[in-house]
């Protein structure tokens, strides 16, 4: 929203611009950084939400795969067998670890105060 109100948007409005054109060509170039990062992390945490959410039978449900269901059936083997919980567990943590990575290295790339 503070985009909304900079001085170059003012300056397109006063040309006459329509305000799809402003939007198109000003407004989002600016925000695009910001959107991208977010969504990486959004995405980071709707994998642990589904996951949490499907360990405690509330999400996917058992024909259908989940890594947080896979936890929930290997919770009962965790004696026997570790390796039933170990590679769901992993696969969460290196995919959340993953986009929140990408997150924050497009926001240190975009990010043109950040640079020296």
């Amino acid at each position: 929203m503070s985009v909304k109100v900079e001085d170059y948007v003012e300056a397109a409005r006063a040309m006459g611009n329509p305000r799809w054109r402003i939007a198109l060509f000003h407004i989002l170039p600016n925000i695009m950084p910001a959107l991208l990062v977010q969504a990486t992390l959004s995405i980071a945490a709707a994998i642990i939400a589904e996951a949490a959410l499907s360990f405690l039978g509330l999400g996917q449900q058992p024909p259908a795969p989940s890594w947080g269901s896979m936890l929930n059936a290997a919770q009962r083997f965790l004696t026997n067998a570790p390796w039933m919980a170990l590679w769901p567990g992993l696969a969460i943590f290196l995919v959340v670890l993953s986009f929140n990575l990408v997150g924050d290295g497009v926001r240190d790339a975009l990010d043109p105060r950040g640079r020296s």
